[in-house]
């Protein structure tokens, strides 16, 4: 009697796809900290595109298969992997990135070199040996990037050239400093993304494709690109229903911030008074990110005497300026330690104010991100937000929870915990002497950041679905949800080169309140914040689908 064939895994399938990984991208099997491909480039000559979906296609079969019974834990992997390689794809053959986005080829040629020079807490010569190679080949790399890129949508062509000068000088200056011997690889590379900067240019007049996505693109980006499960017209009717709330809740904490000196003033006009009032107590230009590494001590003590969440220990969080070919795109971002080296430190990076900007963009940048917002922004970036999530889920003991992880639930986290920790009394000052002012400044700000959300979602749809103009986009960044026009304008043209990962925060932040109610439901008077966010964080960073079966046994959402 023949045997029944040994039932795939979901481990098996897992381990066929970092290892996929690690084959088809150097440059991923560095971030994930496995360096036996340190010194080598990612490769997109012909056909790879199509080699790359085969293998995918493959693992997407064994997916379907895959049967984890009763196991939770295991049917939860599913969910992770599945989401993993169903990016992959969509990227490949939904968003065609390889094919359509000069970002796709800068952002590997840099972030390369990157993320070898700044992990300063591994040996330097392996890091200079193989930054050397990887730099000597950006000229091919970059030339397969020319032939391959059949089409130019107008906002990834321009960002690119934004970015372009930043490339140049990362492997032309800041190369030869961390390795003198890469000094002519880096002239090189960096006359390589000159020589691609003049194709950009050159084809500036060429018939470029529609850079919005249209409903099923920009609905199949939410699902299958960032796991997001709930649907599109959902997600529009509650962004919609959110603002006058918030709104209503901004007008009365702009009364307590201009404390009787409102002069009449109401609605908007009323809390745009409050608002540059709170921006007064701004950085000066030089000093953005110190300020904002600084108030992160504050943060701490507040939540050590709160109890509501528990920080990493010891702690591995640095604080960094974004480097010139990243900007553009978003002022601050959290990158974790590798998931093979959880104990490598983890970044939080802050934009400075460009050289480039004159005095009134740089003003409207440092009133945008005050000294209140800068402490909404480190609550999200890092304590409790981003950096004490993904320590916790670094911490997990399967490298797949390590490894994969779901957007919407990282940025929903992160939104929870400002509210939570606003809510909770933080001010910005010692937790021993509240400051009613003080405490009234930051909630305003936090209404601010909240509508900000809301607001990313609406344009990310608008943008892509509704097919919004500029001046669409911008009425609703600075006339309704008061963004500074500097803030604004980048805004718009990350919604324009993104799709759907500016929808996670608002998304996010719905299914954590929605999962908190719940959970508070279902546990009744022996409901503790600190055990939910416990039980929460334990889970690694999985869709939320998965973080009800786990906490509740009602998993929602699954399609």
């Amino acid at each position: 009697m023949t045997p029944p064939a040994a039932r795939t895994t979901v481990d098996e399938v897992f381990g066929d796809l970092l290892a996929f990984l690690v084959d088809t991208s150097p440059t991923t099997a560095t971030q994930l900290g496995n360096h036996r491909r340190d010194g080598d480039l990612d490769d997109w000559g012909p056909d790879e595109a199509e080699r790359r979906m085969r293998t995918l296609s493959g693992l997407a079969a064994r997916i379907d298969e895959l049967d984890a019974g009763d196991d939770a834990e295991a049917a939860g992997d599913a969910v992770l992997v599945g989401d993993a390689v169903a990016a992959l794809r969509f990227e490949l053959e939904g968003l065609r990135a390889h094919a359509t986005d000069p970002l796709h080829y800068l952002g590997l040629a840099t972030g390369s070199v990157y993320d070898l020079i700044r992990r300063d807490d591994l040996p330097a010569a392996p890091r200079q040996q193989a930054a050397a190679s990887r730099a000597a080949q950006v000229p091919r790399l970059l030339e397969q990037a020319a032939t391959n890129l059949t089409e130019l949508p107008a906002p990834h062509r321009e960002l690119a050239l934004v970015r372009l000068p930043g490339a140049a000088a990362l492997f032309r200056d800041t190369l030869p400093g961390f390795a003198p011997d890469a000094a002519e690889a880096g002239e090189a590379a960096a006359r390589a993304c000159e020589a691609f900067g003049a194709v950009l240019s050159d084809r500036a007049d060429d018939p470029a494709p529609d850079w919005r996505l249209g409903a099923d693109r920009w609905a199949d980006a939410l699902r299958l690109a960032l796991g997001v499960r709930m649907p599109a017209e959902e997600v529009w009717e509650r962004a919609n229903a959110s603002l006058p709330v918030l709104q209503g809740e901004a007008e009365q904490l702009a009364a307590q911030v201009l404390d009787g000196r409102t002069d009449g003033l109401r609605g908007r006009e009323l809390v745009a008074a409050g608002l540059a009032e709170v921006a007064r107590d701004r950085s000066e230009r030089d000093a953005l990110v110190d300020d904002a590494a600084g108030v992160l001590g504050g943060i701490k003590e507040f939540l050590r005497a709160d109890g509501a969440f528990e920080l990493p220990d010891p702690d591995a969080l640095r604080v960094e300026h974004v480097p010139d070919f990243l900007q553009g795109y978003a002022v601050a971002f959290f990158m974790p330690a590798p998931p093979l080296e959880p104990a490598a430190a983890h970044t939080y990076y802050l934009s400075p104010v460009p050289d480039a900007w004159d005095g009134e963009q740089a003003a409207s940048f440092l009133r945008e991100y005050n000294v209140h917002a800068l402490r909404s922004v480190g609550i999200h970036e890092a304590y409790p937000g981003h950096y004490v999530q993904l320590a916790a889920a670094q911490r997990h003991p399967r490298l797949l929870r390590r490894a994969l992880w779901n957007s919407a639930f990282a940025e929903g986290w992160a939104v929870y915990a400002e509210r939570e920790v606003v809510a909770a009394g933080y001010d910005g000052g010692p937790p021993q002497q509240p400051d009613s002012d003080r405490r009234a400044r930051l909630r305003l700000v936090s209404a601010k950041m909240e509508m900000r959300a809301v607001a990313n979602a609406l344009l990310d749809q608008g943008l892509h679905v509704a097919g919004w103009s500029d001046d669409q986009a911008l009425e609703l960044l600075v006339g309704t949800t008061y963004q500074e026009r500097s803030e604004a304008t980048g805004k718009l043209v990350r919604g324009k080169v993104s799709a759907g990962q500016l929808s996670t925060y608002f998304v996010g932040g719905e299914e954590m309140d929605d999962l908190r109610r719940d959970v508070e439901a279902a546990r009744g008077g022996g409901f503790e914040a600190r055990a939910f966010h416990r039980d929460v964080l334990a889970e690694g960073t999985p869709p939320f689908a998965v973080l009800r079966r786990a906490l509740l046994a009602q998993p929602e959402r699954q399609g």
